[in-house]
């Protein structure tokens, strides 16, 4: 790329054909002040603050986040007039401005405020009355405070050009001008909560934090999103040990799980004393007791039935470590190969084997991409955020399969509207000979012209499916596969060996054991009397599993919750929630992340590999860690791909020894958990029955607009 060469306050620098002026002040580490520019949007030039001084220009002063920089330019970003220009445009925006710091919940982090002070502003020159607008409370989680607003237009900005919804937008001309939604009517969007964490002032604050804290009383904790597979990197914001808010961790997006789904943490419905069923009703008791009760009934089990009559079901919301120690204690102390997840029964086929994904960061490479799920959005709100990025910024070409209609349909390229199978029959067709519809030639035009093509796998897909799906690939140029995946671990779970199968690293299993669709077979005929279940709730999924769990002679359930399945237990033990543990997660990119503890685990419970440990010691297990770290350790000797794996890193699909082979990671079943569990009107509201625990999230609420 072109290079030229800018003199900003004395320092020469070279920058790329193209940048800003306030890119090059940044390159020269020369700071100039802004309220209306992010990194993340296109330049705006609404606000003015960040005027500097050009030589040779007519202008007296160049507004630097919208002008390009040309070569030999010389520019002053800091004199005695630049300083009183800006305290100008300061004064200007504060005619209107309430100035109630004291009750607004953006003090300490306002920019506006920053800048005030950092310009030593006194008394306004400017003595207009205040036209007072009240607070605007009638949509959820967001609230608006027209008052406060400075006209930047970072919000609408972000919600178009980031998210693709265009859900704010200017509304009105001149002093009356405000930004709003179509007929001021309530927010009906994703809430994402992108808006207010872009806000420079306080005209758009969360709800959820309202009075809570100020910024400076808050202490940040590094850690991970637990929602979904994308497993975006989140900040705990804490005060007193407890949670305020969450926001990103590296100015990343969220969603609203994200964003607001943490309150679950704090649910009533946690578990904080373990409990035993005595009488036919669940009794707290003590942890002695408890793992005592554990410990005794699996080794009675296995004696009475051997050690195939004891099964276990891992989770994939639990850490790499939690789930490491699982299979660990399954396997080396109850001697037992029946361990698996039922969220198999969820993911794509071909996962780890022919869809390795790409790393969601690079999607905009990709000169084309070919989106076969048209919930991608709701499923993996990242994957989605990264397609329209890819489109607005980079003008990259989408070829959306979506028989319905949502923000997708409004970027896309080329729309095909049908199923996913009947749209890659007519794209093979189309790309092999010249028949077929007109939208699918167009389609198979783009796709034969790219050098780089992006295919988003749907989150569940059929034989017939992915066999279309690997011929498509197979006759395009520079493939990356970008699967869905629902769940937030479950690629950790897989690298953790939490499967029938596959022992950690992907080693084949000598002695397979029973998988979590054939456990549920073998408690109906008998064949399994014990389960140990941690971090899942299979009745909450299925109601129908409440039948055949209740056939069984033992049942432990390990979960933050009371969930369905806790109801039934013989021993219940409450676990710690990912916010009160550390240890690891590894996302769908196959990306080492680290987890950090913000909260003290509520009550008695405690991290799940420690409650795994101690039963094993009971059965006379000589399992010995002492920290997720530990862990940690004896994981990277166990997992090739992790050996030498840093926190942050994603591991190569060339490490995996099923990478090009037909093993299939994914389950199938016709009489369990048939249905997806949708615990809200949107996919994207929804997680399981966890979301529902969130009492911000479950505030949300739609408003149809009748004309």
């Amino acid at each position: 790329m072109q290079k030229i060469t800018v003199t900003v306050d004395g320092k020469q620098v070279e920058v790329s054909l193209g940048a800003t002026i306030l890119e090059a002040a940044n390159a020269a580490g020369s700071r100039v002040p802004t309220l209306c520019h992010d990194n993340k949007l296109h330049p705006y030039g609404a606000c003015r603050i960040c005027i500097v001084e050009v030589e040779g220009t007519p202008r007296k002063y160049t507004p630097s986040c919208t002008t390009p920089a040309t070569d030999n330019m010389v520019v002053t970003t800091s004199s005695p007039a630049l300083t009183e220009a800006r305290r100008m445009v300061l004064e200007l925006l504060l005619i209107n401005h309430p100035l109630d710091c004291p009750v607004c919940d953006k003090a300490g982090e306002c920019q506006l405020q920053d800048l005030v002070h950092e310009y030593g502003l006194g008394k306004s020159r400017f003595d207009a009355e205040k036209g007072y607008l009240p607070p605007d409370y009638a949509s959820s989680i967001v609230e608006r405070n027209i008052s406060r607003c400075i006209l930047c237009g970072k919000c609408v900005r972000i919600c178009d050009e980031q998210n693709g919804v265009g859900e704010w937008a200017f509304t009105r001309r001149g002093t009356r001008a405000r930004i709003s939604t179509d007929f001021d009517r309530p927010l009906d969007c994703e809430f994402c909560g992108e808006c207010t964490e872009i806000c420079p002032v306080g005209a758009l604050t969360t709800r959820q934090f309202k009075y809570k804290a100020r910024s400076w009383n808050l202490e940040a904790t590094t850690s991970v999103c637990n929602y979904c597979g994308c497993g975006c990197g989140i900040s705990y914001e804490t005060r007193d040990g407890k949670i305020m808010r969450v926001g990103p961790a590296r100015n990343n997006y969220l969603c609203v799980k994200g964003r607001f789904g943490w309150d679950s943490v704090h649910a009533a419905e946690r578990l904080t004393t373990p409990k035993m069923r005595v009488g036919g009703e669940l009794v707290d008791c003590t942890w002695d007791e408890a793992l005592s009760a554990v410990a005794t009934n699996l080794k009675v089990i296995r004696e009475k039935h051997g050690s195939a009559g004891i099964g276990g079901l891992g989770s994939v919301r639990t850490t790499n470590e939690d789930s490491f120690v699982f299979q660990k204690f399954l396997r080396d102390v109850v001697g037992t190969g029946n361990v698996d997840m039922l969220a198999r029964l969820k993911v794509p086929k071909g996962l780890n084997t022919v869809f390795f994904s790409g790393e969601l960061s690079r999607m905009q490479a990709h000169e084309v991409i070919l989106v076969l799920d048209k919930n991608v959005g709701e499923i993996n709100p990242l994957t989605g955020i990264e397609i329209v990025r890819a489109v607005e910024k980079k003008d990259r070409k989408l070829i959306l399969v979506n028989d319905e209609f949502n923000k997708f349909n409004k970027i896309a390229t080329v729309v095909m509207p049908k199923s996913a199978d009947q749209a890659l029959e007519e794209l093979r067709t189309a790309l092999s000979s010249p028949a077929g519809s007109e939208v699918a030639r167009r389609a198979a035009e783009l796709l034969k012209k790219a050098k780089s093509v992006a295919i988003i796998v749907p989150a569940r897909i059929s034989d017939k499916e992915l066999a279309a799906i690997r011929e498509l690939g197979g006759k395009l140029q520079n493939v990356t596969y970008y699967p869905l995946v629902r769940r937030s671990n479950f690629q950790g779970s897989l690298d953790m060996g939490v499967t029938s199968g596959h022992l950690p690293g992907y080693k084949k299993a000598e002695k397979p054991g029973l998988n979590a669709v054939e456990m549920m077979g073998a408690i109906k005929s008998g064949k399994l009397a014990s389960l140990y279940i941690m971090g899942d709730d299979p009745v909450g999924s299925d109601p129908g599993l409440a039948q055949v769990l209740g056939k069984l002679e033992f049942l432990v359930v390990q979960d933050i919750f009371m969930t369905e399945t806790a109801k039934l237990a013989h021993v219940v033990l409450p676990a710690a929630a990912s916010a009160e543990k550390s240890g690891t997660f590894t996302n769908v990119e196959r990306r080492l992340q680290q987890l950090s503890q913000a909260e003290v685990p509520v009550g008695e419970s405690r991290p799940d590999w420690e409650i795994i440990q101690d039963v094993a010691k009971r059965m006379g297990g000589s399992m010995n860690y002492g920290s997720a770290g530990d862990i940690l350790k004896e994981i990277r000797t166990a997992v090739p791909m992790y050996g030498d794996l840093a926190a942050g890193s994603c591991w190569a699909r060339e490490k995996s020894p099923l990478a090009g082979t037909d093993e299939d990671l994914s389950l199938a079943s016709d009489s369990i958990m048939n249905q997806e569990v949708i615990t809200a009107e949107r996919l994207l509201f929804s997680s399981g029955t966890s979301i529902t625990r969130s009492h911000e999230v479950g505030t949300i609420r739609h408003y149809k607009i009748v004309v």
